[in-house]
Parts: structure tokens; sequence; C-alpha cells
């Protein structure tokens, strides 16, 4: 039996409070990666952010999508606590064996290497986000920024004690962004809820039932590939046009990455499409805003890139319009990507994404070969264009079908 939760705040509410607190948490991080930097050779601290880097992709890897596949059906009261209880502790079990048999056999066979530290970065990772998803299948979005806050601001502390401290700045980053994940899982345990006479909890495939989720986010980190494509097929001139603006929309997704997670607990309760929608209809204006900044940018891109780039970026404006006109649809298909999976569709949007994610890369190495940076572009929008439209029309049928039952 859990402790009672208090009553949830607005969707909008949670999801502005989730958007700065994942925006100042990224700013610190930032901070806490140049801080790192200053007074070290770029290869030392190159070899440690591959590191965390790696152990950061590993964490996604392992929770292949469990998360949200657990937030749904807790949300929609689905999953009993026993085996929701079973599936976290299988999964931290396995993450926790996985990560000291990785850190382990580097240290003994690579001891020069910087590679182990994935292993630590990884579990801290893991463990983190999985004790968020009580509190984002309850609605709790304010609790879930508090966490992500916490996460930073306690790495953010402990980095600088132990800088002063005259630990050495690589050590003090992964150590310090490890910690402030421990912390940050302790704290959504408490929030969650403590359990009282306890459900003992048994090894089970905590997996079971998330392959299409895990599907999906891993069709939607493989576009992330298009900069290596593009670099391969024309040219480092051209990747970096490229990969000077590509990361500039991110403030516009940043903002509908947090209604959608939001969103996501509401959705999941809903029994048909039109309740959905009235959920979704409150807290409408942050993604019509995303889309208006999006436009602004796409006008102002000219300037923008004239102004922070210099002439010598001057072909990354027009790139940049049109990474503008990609986010668009990106903002309007999260949404519906989170309730089509509310309504167990996730086998279809999975399809959707991975279709997407070939057909984008395939893209890049032909427009990319012949138009540079603005063809890797235009791969990306006509992607997003059919993730629009497939899931669009995925939506439509969801409505036929939920009135006809």
């Amino acid at each position: 039996m859990t402790a009672r939760a208090p009553r949830e705040r607005p969707l909008a509410h949670q999801a502005l409070l989730l958007a700065a607190a994942t925006g100042t948490a990224q700013v610190l991080v930032a901070v806490l990666y140049l801080l790192a930097a200053r007074g070290v050779e770029p290869a030392e601290f190159g070899a440690t952010v591959s590191a965390i880097a790696l152990g950061t992709a590993a964490a996604g890897f392992i929770d292949f999508g469990t998360n949200n596949h657990w937030t749904r059906e807790l949300a929609r009261k689905a999953m009993p606590d026993q085996l929701f209880e079973d599936r976290l502790f299988s999964k931290l079990v396995y993450t926790i064996t996985a990560a000291g048999g990785w850190a382990l056999l580097c240290l003994l066979f690579l001891p020069q290497s910087h590679v182990w530290l994935a292993g630590p970065i990884t579990a801290a990772l893991v463990i983190n986000q999985a004790y968020q998803v009580r509190l984002r299948s309850a609605a709790r979005g304010e609790l879930v920024a508090l966490v992500i806050l916490c996460d930073r601001v306690a790495a953010t502390m402990l980095f600088a004690g132990m800088s002063l401290a005259g630990v050495d700045a690589p050590v003090a980053l992964w150590a310090a962004l490890t910690a402030g994940s421990l912390a940050a899982a302790v704290i959504a345990r408490r929030l969650g809820g403590v359990r009282k006479g306890g459900i003992r909890p048994r090894l089970t495939n905590p997996w079971s039932g998330a392959h299409f989720f895990g599907l999906g986010v891993v069709a939607n980190s493989a576009q992330a590939l298009d900069l290596t494509i593009l670099s391969a097929v024309a040219g480092s001139t051209a990747a970096g046009v490229y990969g000077a603006v590509n990361r500039w929309t991110q403030p516009m997704a940043l903002l509908a990455a947090a209604f959608s997670s939001a969103l996501a607990p509401y959705a999941a309760r809903s029994s048909t499409l039109s309740e959905a929608w009235g959920q979704l209809r409150r807290a409408l204006w942050m993604p019509l805003g995303a889309i208006g900044v999006s436009i602004a940018v796409f006008f102002a891109a000219p300037f923008v890139v004239d102004l922070l780039l210099g002439r010598a970026y001057e072909d990354s404006s027009a790139t940049l319009q049109v990474l503008a006109l990609v986010v668009i649809p990106s903002i309007i298909c999260q949404p519906l990507v989170v309730i089509l999976q509310s309504f167990k569709r996730d086998r279809f949007v999975a399809g959707v994404m991975i279709t997407a994610a070939l057909g984008q890369l395939m893209l890049v190495l032909v427009l990319g070969g012949s138009s540079g940076a603005l063809g890797a572009a235009q791969a990306a929008l006509a992607a997003q264009i059919f993730i629009l439209l497939a899931l669009v029309g995925g939506t439509i049928h969801l409505g036929r079908s939920t009135l006809k039952e």
C-alpha cells in the first residue's frame, strides 16, 4: 500500500514546470562540462565525456521503453503493484549486474581506458529514471520537475565540493553526475510513496510488453545519425554547416516534450479519444506557442546566423530555416504519439518511426551528397511530414474504431 498522493496540478502547470526544470538542468550540465574542461588536456576530457556519453546511451538501450510502458499501465490501473515491483526490481538488478560487470572487465583488461566509467553512469541513470515512473503515472509532473532539478543541483554542488578539495576535474565530473542521479532516485522513491508492509519482489522479465515502445525510441535515436552520414557523403564542411545550427531548435522541442510527458498519464486514463482530446485542449496553447516560435525562427534565421556565427556560416541560415519547419510537424506529432501509445497503438507508432528513420537516413545519403547541409535538413523535413501524415491517419482510424465500440 502506498501513501496517498496529494491532488494533482493542471496539465499546463505540470508541463511548464517540467520544461523549466529540464531547461535549467541542461544549463547546469553545460556549466559543469565547461568547468571540467578548463585546465584539462582535451584528450583526457574527451575520454571522460565519451565514456559518459556511452553510459547515457546504454541507459536508454537498457530501458528500451519500459518506463513509458509502465507509466501507461499504472495510469490505466492495468498493472498490479506486485507486477510493477517485480519488473522494477528486476530491471535494477539486471542493470547493476551488467554495469558492474562492464566496469570490472574494463578495469581488468583495459586499465588505461576510461570506458569503465560508463558502468556507474548507466546504473545511476536507469535507477533514477525508473523511480520517477510512479510520479509520472500519477500525473505529478511538478514532483518529477523537482527530482530533475535536485539531480543537477546535487551534481553541481558535489562537483564544486570535489573541485575545492583538489579532485581532478574529469573525475569530479563523472562522480558528481553519478551521485546526483542516485540522490535524485532516493528523492523520487520517497515522493512516489514509501511502501508500508511491502511486497517482496521477484526476478522476472522487465521488458515484457514494452518492445514496441523500445523500438520507437531506438528509431528516434537512429535519426541522430544524419550528421554522421552527412559528414561521410558531403564532407566535414557540410557537416559543420549543419551541425552549427541543428541544435538551435531544441528550446521549441523541449517545450513540446514537456507537454507530451505531462499529457501521458491523462491520455492513459482516458477511455475515448474525445476524452483524451479534452485533456489535451486545456493546455493546447503550449504546443501552439512552440509552433509560433518556430515560425519566428524561420524568418529570423538569416539575421541570427549572421549575428552569432558570422559570414563564414551564411549557408547555415537556409539550413536553419528548413530545420525550423521540421520542428512544426514534430511538435504536433509528439502528443499524437502519446495518445496512440496510450490506446495501445504502440506497434503502429513503432512501425511509423522505424520507417521514417530509415527513409530519412537514405534521403541524407542522396540529398546530402548533392545539396550538402540543406539536403540533410530537407531529408529531416520529409521524414517529419511522413510521420505527421501517418500519425494523423492513425489517430483518425483510432477515433472511428472507438466510436464503433
